[in-house]
């Protein structure tokens, strides 16, 4: 398959530096910005293209690889051009339906998204070596896709349609939410005195150290801490020195650990750590 992408921003130009050089054949990029579309195709030694239909005519597979909430516009634009192709777009959150009345055209539609971050358009292409590619669309020529991926030396995972918001839900918490819970951890270290660079390294090797735990032994008994032990007295001590917004998201994340601490001490009573955390004995989710 020649594979051209529409869109040369950092997803489009990663992926194609990434199949480029796992010997994929790249027709090249085309992009409402024709100075991104050039750069893009200098990186990958492949062309740059002026207009969408002759990316379309030069290519077997097209690659949407434009922001998500643009997928179905390039899509209406292209669609009177297209014919008998393997259409993809990289959106963890959209499923190939996006693809509306594709039968018309005789083409296929696919969402593959990278379960990874990518940074910028120049180096990430060098980190997608063992990412995970979740496939979801028409089951022509599915297979194909499945081992076009596999050839590459990646993994894949092929979920329905129905189930991309969950699973997009579920990676933004994974990632960006964690995000966020970085930052109420480094603020805090820096009311305490540590400079930023300091409470960043710090809290990063913690973090890392737990994570490599949740890997090797799974959430339940990776955790460890105040909830696991039912250090009430500890929590309650948390509570008072934490600021409103901060107060509100530990409460939450620390429901949670407290049914995972449930799973790994069925026989210990956390009926009174529950109290301290939910509103009412109503709200208690056992």
């Amino acid at each position: 398959m020649t594979i051209g992408f529409i869109g040369a921003g950092k997803v489009g130009t990663t992926l194609g530096k990434y199949f480029k050089e796992k010997g994929q054949r790249l027709s090249g990029f085309y992009s409402l910005t024709s100075e991104s579309a050039k750069w893009a195709a200098n990186f990958t030694d492949s062309k740059a293209y002026e207009n969408m239909q002759d990316i379309i005519q030069e290519s077997d597979m097209l690659m949407f690889t434009v922001p998500d909430g643009r997928i179905h516009q390039v899509w209406e634009e292209a669609k009177p051009l297209i014919s008998h192709k393997i259409l993809c777009h990289c959106s963890g959150l959209h499923s190939s339906d996006i693809f509306s009345d594709r039968d018309s055209t005789k083409s296929t539609g696919y969402s593959i998204h990278p379960l990874c971050a990518i940074s910028d358009r120049e180096h990430s292409w060098r980190e997608m070596g063992q990412v995970l590619f979740t496939l979801e669309g028409d089951k022509s020529n599915i297979q194909k896709l499945q081992g076009m991926l596999r050839d590459l030396g990646n993994p894949v995972q092929c979920i329905s349609a129905s189930d991309k918001a969950k699973y997009h839900a579920a990676a933004s918490l994974a990632s960006n939410h964690m995000t966020a819970v970085f930052a109420m951890a480094q603020q805090l270290f820096i009311q305490c005195g540590f400079s930023e660079q300091h409470s960043q390294k710090e809290l990063y090797r913690l973090a890392r150290g737990n994570l490599e735990n949740i890997q090797k032994q799974g959430c339940v008994n990776a955790l460890t801490g105040p909830i696991e032990r039912n250090d009430i007295d500890t929590v309650k001590k948390h509570l008072e020195v934490l600021p409103k917004d901060i107060q509100r998201a530990y409460k939450e994340n620390a429901k949670r650990l407290v049914r995972i601490a449930g799973q790994r001490h069925p026989k210990r009573d956390y009926s009174e750590m529950s109290q301290l955390l939910y509103n009412s004995c109503d709200e208690i989710c056992v």
